[in-house]
């Protein structure tokens, strides 16, 4: 999930490391890797494609029954190019609850370029994800569930799915998958190990560190995931927050305010008109080119804003879009824009896994009694929570697993200004949770910000060092949001 903010950073930098990639891993060979073999790994429909080495990992599916069922587990590694490698690795731990870290391995390739220098990248697929019997779920007509979601259609399309995975659900949590990080960390020999986790991942590398605490040197969290979170439990009113920072964004900026004006104005009408009805519209498939008919609600302004919310990039067409379809009644290419990014996001989440750990670990902790109707997402996430969660076979969280905790370990925590999902106020709270942690809060960025080259050179020093003390964050003074579109031909000169 803002994933798209570090394609054009990623492609720029993917031939000049392709070989020296190559290289390390003809180097491999003689090394701990030497019995993986030679893969190539794409993002974004095969635009960013990477070469690694590729293994499994056996683990017991029930961890109570370790001569049981056992689950292979796919993970990918980018050796480290100096002829001696650091000893402590750095592992990347993906998003969703439900995206595949080999996935991400093209785009985060150039990002952590620097630290593959002299550290071994690791990819593990969480289970459930990727290359490790993945609970995916091919929902029908799945680009259009989720602008236009049929709670009691995806209900029954998931029970199907559930029927089909040769897997035990209920072991497909965070916990779970913390021991398989260990057990692949154990099997290659690493005494201690660097994480690095974007949104989800921030939770995953979270109960790793409470799970382990002597394994890890240190911790990167981009996006973070308060440990008592219920994750989305608060999505409502973190996406109109970011929203409304967006908005004044705008109006604050003399070309945006001058061609979209009285855009929050614009944006509350926009909403009214859609709180308690809709209005059929016909809608050009991103993929396919067919019409799609969709009657377009709250529901679907909600889902077309916030999966536009997360990126940078996409964000800076938001303006554009509400005022468009507030001053001329025509939503259509709100909903076609919103399309594009669902396609893609439907592409790159195991479904199952999501709901897994949301049932598991998010559902029993969801706060009670709240209220958020006046809200743009409304009480959507909680209405399919309690729907699904009521017969989803959910595993067993620790008593602590919502409990606040320290750790000498030192922690850094990024945000995006604009995240609609983890706002800075997260990195915030986890701050204070941590002790020995620093929160860098990055102008006019989205969801996950280490993609951007002076967010990952912070990054870099971070590991090198395995310390938040004097660190070079002068490159943040010049951070700040993407220029606004003015129409959909790109962004303002």
């Amino acid at each position: 999930m803002g994933i798209k903010s570090g394609f054009r950073f990623a492609l720029a930098v993917a031939l000049l490391t392709a070989a020296t990639v190559a290289a390390a891993q003809e180097r491999a060979s003689d090394d701990r890797w030497s019995g993986l073999n030679k893969c190539e790994l794409s993002a974004f429909g095969g635009r960013l494609t990477a070469s690694a080495l590729c293994g499994t990992l056996s683990v017991p599916e029930n961890p109570a029954e370790p001569a049981g069922r056992q689950l292979e587990l796919a993970f990918a590694v980018l050796p480290a190019r100096a002829s001696t490698a650091e000893p402590d690795p750095v592992f990347f731990l993906a998003g969703g609850p439900g995206q595949s870290a080999r996935d991400m391995l093209p785009l985060m390739r150039a990002p952590l370029n620097e630290l593959n220098r002299e550290r071994d990248l690791i990819f593990l697929d969480q289970r459930g994800t990727g290359g490790s019997n993945a609970l995916e779920c091919s929902f029908d007509e799945q680009g259009e569930m989720w602008l236009e979601p049929d709670w009691e259609e995806l209900n029954r399309q998931l029970r199907d799915c559930l029927d089909e995975w040769d897997a035990r659900v209920e072991f497909y949590t965070s916990t779970e998958a913390a021991a398989d990080l260990d057990a692949l960390r154990e099997a290659y020999g690493f005494e201690r190990i660097n994480l690095i986790g974007g949104s989800y991942g921030t939770r995953l590398g979270q109960v790793y560190l409470r799970n382990h605490p002597g394994q890890v040197r240190s911790l990167v969290l981009d996006g973070v995931v308060p440990t008592r979170l219920a994750l989305g439990a608060e999505h409502a009113r973190m996406l109109d927050r970011a929203l409304e920072k967006l908005f004044a964004e705008c109006e604050a900026d003399e070309t945006c305010a001058s061609a979209f004006p009285q855009l929050s104005e614009a944006f509350s009408d926009l909403k009214a008109r859609y709180l308690d009805g809709g209005q059929d519209i016909v809608v050009t498939h991103p993929r396919t080119g067919s019409g799609i008919d969709m009657r377009f609600t709250r529901d679907q302004l909600a889902a077309a804003l916030r999966f536009l919310a997360y990126g940078p990039e996409s964000q800076m067409m938001i303006p554009y879009l509400v005022h468009e379809a507030a001053r001329t009644g025509s939503p259509e290419r709100l909903a076609a824009q919103a399309m594009i990014v669902t396609d893609r996001m439907n592409d790159m989440i195991a479904i199952g896994l999501n709901f897994s750990v949301g049932c598991s670990e998010d559902w029993p902790a969801w706060p009670q009694g709240i209220d958020q109707s006046g809200t743009l997402l409304g009480n959507s996430m909680t209405e399919i929570y309690e729907q699904v969660c009521a017969w989803w076979p959910a595993g067993d969280a620790p008593d602590d697993f919502h409990e606040p905790f320290d750790s000498d370990v030192p922690i850094l925590l990024l945000s995006g200004e604009l995240d609609p999902v983890t706002p800075p106020s997260y990195g915030n709270e986890a701050a204070a949770q941590f002790s020995n942690s620093a929160h860098l809060i990055a102008n006019g960025r989205g969801h996950i910000v280490m993609t951007t080259p002076c967010m990952s050179g912070i990054v870099t020093q971070f590991v090198r060092q395995a310390s938040v003390e004097d660190l070079d964050t002068e490159c943040m003074d010049r951070l700040g949001h993407e220029p606004f579109f003015l129409d959909l031909l790109g962004p303002a000169p």
